[in-house]
Order: C-alpha cells, then structure tokens, then sequence
C-alpha cells in the first residue's frame, strides 16, 4: 500500500483530483458571485427606480404610496421615511436618516434597526434623494432575504461539490491502480530478465499508448542485446576452433624439437612455433573482423590479394599437422590467382577449410590445396 501511494500514478491522480476540484470550487464559485451580484444590482436599481418616480409627489400622495407599498406591494419597501430639511422625521417606519449621501443612489448600510423591534439589526440598502420642497425621502429594502438565498446557494453548491469530490477521487484512484498495476507488471518482467530469464519480453497491448511505446522500444533493444550475445558467443567459439589447429601444430613442432639434441634444429622449429603463433593471433583478429563484417560488406577495405600465396603459406602451416597424423598433403596452384577481397578473412577461410579436411580424413589419407 506504501509502494501505491508513493507511485507517480497516484501523484499524477491526486493532482487530477486538485485541479478538477480547485476548477469545480471556482466555477461553483463564480456562479455564486454572479448570481449574489445579479440579485443586489436588481434591488438597487429598484430602490433607485422607486426614489425618482416618488420625488415630485405631494407629501400626501407620498404617505399613501409608503403604506401602500409598505404593506401590500409584492414588490414592498421595507424601509421607507420622509424627513423634513432638518432631518426630523415627518413619517415612516424608520427613527433616523443613516449615514449616507442624498444622492439618490443606493448604498449599503451593514446594520439597521428593524421596524417594530428593539434590538433586531439587519443589513439593508437605502437610497435617500432630495425632493423639491427640501425634505428628504428615503426607501430602503432589507437584505435578510438576498442573504438566504445566499446561504441556500451556498448550500447547494457545497452538497454539490462534495460527490463530485467523491467521484474525481474515485476516478482517480480507478486510473492510478490501473497504471501501477501495469507498472508493477513491467518491473517484474525486467527483474525476471535481470535474474536470467532473458526470453521474456516486456508486455504490449495492442492499443498502444506511451507506456506500450516504450515497452517496444525495450524489447528491440533486448532483441538487438540478445543477437549480440549470440554472436559474441558464436565468435568465441569460432576462435576456440580455430585455435585448436595452430596450437596442435605448435604442439608437433615442439615435440620434434625436444627429441632432436641439433640446438640449431631446436632454434629453427621454436621459429616456426613463434611464427605459428603470431599467425594463430592474426586468426583471432579475423574472426573478430568477421564478426564486424556481419553488420555489413565493408568492400570499402577490400584490395588485390593473390589467392595462391594464400594457400601456400597455409600448405607450410598445416603440413606439420598432416604428417603426424600420416595424412599426405600435396599443394598444385597456379601463380599468380589475383582476386579483390580482404586478404585476412580469406586467410581465415582457406584455413578453415583445410584444418576441417586434415580433422575429418582418416590416417593414411590425402588432403590436396588446388
């Protein structure tokens, strides 16, 4: 469970989960700020289209309009007064003029007496205009109701956001346990491979995503490193081969020269051993050319070679071999065979092939280089 919780998959889901309910929260939000903004803009302007309609109406006219929408108005003012010039209070439900400009626009009063209770405040909008005559006439409407329904979108929107919360975890989570499920499969197949077992291969779906991409891309390279293993190997034992011959004839020639007491003769065959050798190693360098040359023809390298000194030098090689196995060996070429080719490699071929002929022919036979 640590091992989940830690994976990038989970982090990647818990981001999603940030961001979706960051995004909700706003969108929630912005909808709550348009709708409150819409509801007060709309009581402003009522209050404002309600104090220039009523300013050139008498002082009678006006008492009766206040009771009027006082009481039976669904568009009622709660709030509604004239004062004289002095700023005493003629009539209306309200004791005192707030601390607001006679402009006759609406401004925000955050506390305000109820009408009829003592110790009951409200928030309210007013709007106190200037009539004619000199007295003052406000109106106000009370914000209790615009604050409910605020509450209620509030309220909404928060048993909103709670399921859906909910569900982008859930999402979340689905997604994340899904990837590392595949992840942890990965990294089981690479320990596998790691361990030895490197037939397998990392699992590909067949809609391939990033993942799948790059799983694809792994097995080509475990292909690619596998084919390489073979070759090294096969290289190897091409050199363990071809080895084998050389090291035989060094062997007879050293053998010769401990039973003869001439220390000339001793000097001449530890030559030939020496000489034996260094060409066993220039063979080691043409199996590994070879190997090279397996990626592609190189013809870049190639030059004239002459096929029948090939030969010749090989005849002088392996003749020591061929006699102590009593196997006759006879060479008949033609000087100069002047072919294009690497001169290395065809070395190594000619030599495969007679040291193959001397391996498989019985004692008293014959091996001819024509």
């Amino acid at each position: 469970m640590l091992e989940f919780f830690r994976s990038s998959a989970v982090r990647v889901a818990l981001a999603f989960v940030f961001v979706t309910v960051v995004a909700t929260t706003g969108v929630f939000g912005l909808v709550y700020l348009q709708i409150s903004e819409a509801d007060q803009k709309r009581n402003r302007l009522i209050l404002e289209d309600e104090a220039a309609k009523s300013a050139n109406h008498s002082v009678d006219e006006l008492k009766y309009a206040f009771e009027v929408r006082l009481t039976h108005d669904l568009r009622r003012l709660d709030y509604a007064a004239l004062f004289g010039a002095d700023h005493k209070l003629m009539f209306g439900n309200i004791g005192a003029l707030p601390e607001i400009p006679l402009d006759g626009k609406s401004h925000f009063v955050a506390a305000t007496r109820v009408p009829g209770s003592e110790n009951s405040l409200e928030p309210a909008i007013f709007v106190a205009r200037v009539r004619p005559d000199g007295n003052v006439m406000l109106l106000g409407r009370s914000l209790l109701e615009t604050l409910a329904f605020r509450q209620i979108v509030q309220s909404a929107l928060a048993t909103g956001l709670a399921p859906m919360l909910v569900l982008a975890l859930a999402i979340g989570a689905f997604f994340a346990r899904r990837a590392s499920r595949r992840l942890t499969a990965i990294h089981d197949t690479i320990a596998r491979i790691m361990k030895g077992d490197t037939h397998l291969r990392l699992p590909v779906r067949s809609k391939k995503d990033a993942i799948d991409k790059v799983s694809h891309d792994v097995n080509l390279m475990l292909d690619e490193i596998t084919r390489l293993l073979v070759q090294i190997k096969g290289v190897s034992d091409n050199i363990a081969h071809d080895l084998r011959s050389p090291l035989a004839v060094v062997h007879a020639q050293l053998e010769r020269g401990l039973e003869s007491s001439d220390n000339e003769e001793l000097r001449a065959v530890t030559r030939q051993a020496l000489a034996h050798i260094d060409k066993a190693m220039l063979t080691v360098a043409a199996l590994l050319r070879l190997a090279d040359v397996e990626y592609g023809p190189k013809s870049s390298q190639f030059r004239t070679i002459d096929l029948s000194a090939i030969c010749t030098d090989l005849f002088e090689f392996f003749e020591p071999l061929a006699t102590s196995k009593s196997i006759a060996m006879t060479l008949e070429t033609q000087s100069p065979v002047q072919i294009l080719g690497d001169g290395d490699l065809m070395r190594e071929a000619v030599s495969n092939l007679i040291g193959n002929a001397i391996k498989f022919t019985p004692e008293n036979g014959r091996v001819a280089c024509r």
